[in-house]
């Protein structure tokens, strides 16, 4: 099998290599791609930029009408052999080809790597680099969404929730929906209020409403209804999930779920990272997530132990291990009141996060 091996020239994986067997590798800023670009604000590079075909043993390098043009050693093209030291670029992204040759792929070094990490689909590395918490940032802005209640023009954070469905489904901490429910902002159980949903019908709770908002863009969508894990007890962070449905409107980014068995791989040592919105520090009408690195304190069955800048708001809030994908669900943390009667972080850092595999639960029971 003929191999293309192209190495990143920019970003935080400069230096980084991938190899991939063919016969077609599609490249492109949209998820479905087997190599995912850079996304920002102002992106240069296409949704679907260009092909990399392995046509009769050469590899080629083939535009796909792309709105800036791809580049060979500098030069525009449409259609391009491409030889090693070639340097390609698309938009925002350099690579440079380290090799075209035959070889096996050896499945001891070769990996699969999620798409929805906003790094590859299907793409193959020959070493299991974590990735970079710069792309786990960047992803987290456009999937994770500060849940707010709203009421006469009033707006208060109350945790988090991302999403895990591109028709409108975050997950968050079921004490998290119950909130929104017992204030009257929502209805409860999804799989009753879908058809209202799309219908444009929301709860009627007069000029009281449950928003979730966007970090960073701040678009803002109405959550219609919830629906939380059937085990769940109020009181209890056993079985803490549950799902938001919101407003119809432009398909959510989900984030990917961690394969089953990561999180029983984890142990004290192990790296993750959260994005949230502490209430404390944010601001409820333009909401800016924040990331947080730790490492893993302590495992007790499906529940992990880390600091992670744990504070009320960010319940809900998707804990990511170093492969980019969501491992576990913030769902307590050791907080004290305060002398103003407010609620803050006890500063022991013995916070708590709910394995995502109780998510699938919630998530299963939904179709």
């Amino acid at each position: 099998m003929r191999l293309l091996r192209l190495r990143f020239a920019t970003g935080a994986r400069r230096g980084e290599e991938l190899i991939f067997p063919g016969p077609r590798v599609r490249v492109g800023r949209s998820r479905d791609n087997t190599l995912v670009l850079t996304d920002s604000d102002a992106p240069l590079s296409s949704g679907h930029h260009a092909e990399a075909i392995l046509d009769r043993g050469a590899w080629w390098i083939v535009d796909s009408g792309s709105t800036n043009g791809t580049f060979v050693n500098g030069l525009a093209v449409t259609r391009h052999r491409l030889a090693k030291g070639d340097t390609i670029s698309f938009g925002d992204d350099q690579f440079i080809v380290s090799g075209v040759r035959r070889g096996w792929v050896a499945p001891a070094i070769t990996i699969a790597v999620a798409a929805a990490v906003a790094v590859t689909a299907t793409m193959a590395t020959r070493r299991r680099t974590p990735v970079p918490y710069e792309a786990v940032a960047a992803r987290a802005a456009r999937s994770v969404y500060a849940v707010i209640i709203e009421q006469s023009g009033r707006r208060a954070v109350v945790g988090t929730a991302f999403a895990v469905s591109a028709d409108g489904q975050l997950a968050t901490n079921a004490h998290v929906a119950e909130l929104l429910r017992l204030r009257g902002a929502v209805k409860e159980a999804i799989a009753d209020d879908v058809a209202a949903a799309k219908g444009g019908r929301g709860p009627s709770t007069g000029d009281l409403r449950a928003l979730a908002i966007r970090g960073d863009t701040f678009e803002a969508r109405r959550i219609s209804a919830v629906a939380m894990h059937p085990q769940w007890r109020a009181g209890s962070i056993r079985d803490d999930v549950a799902l938001l449905l919101v407003e119809p409107g432009e398909p959510l980014a989900p984030l990917p779920l961690a394969e089953g068995g990561a999180f029983a791989r984890l142990q004290r040592g192990t790296a993750l990272a959260s994005f949230g919105f502490p209430a404390v520090a944010t601001d409820a009408a333009r909401p800016r997530g924040r990331l947080s690195v730790d490492v893993v304190g302590d495992v007790r069955g499906d529940y992990l132990e880390a600091g992670l800048s744990i504070a009320p708001g960010t319940s809900g809030s998707p804990v990511f291990n170093a492969a980019g994908a969501v491992v576990a669900i913030v769902a307590g943390g050791d907080f004290v009141t305060d002398a103003t009667g407010g609620v803050v972080p006890s500063g022991s850092r013995v916070n708590w996060a709910i394995s995502a595999e109780s998510l699938r639960d919630v998530l299963g029971a939904q179709r």
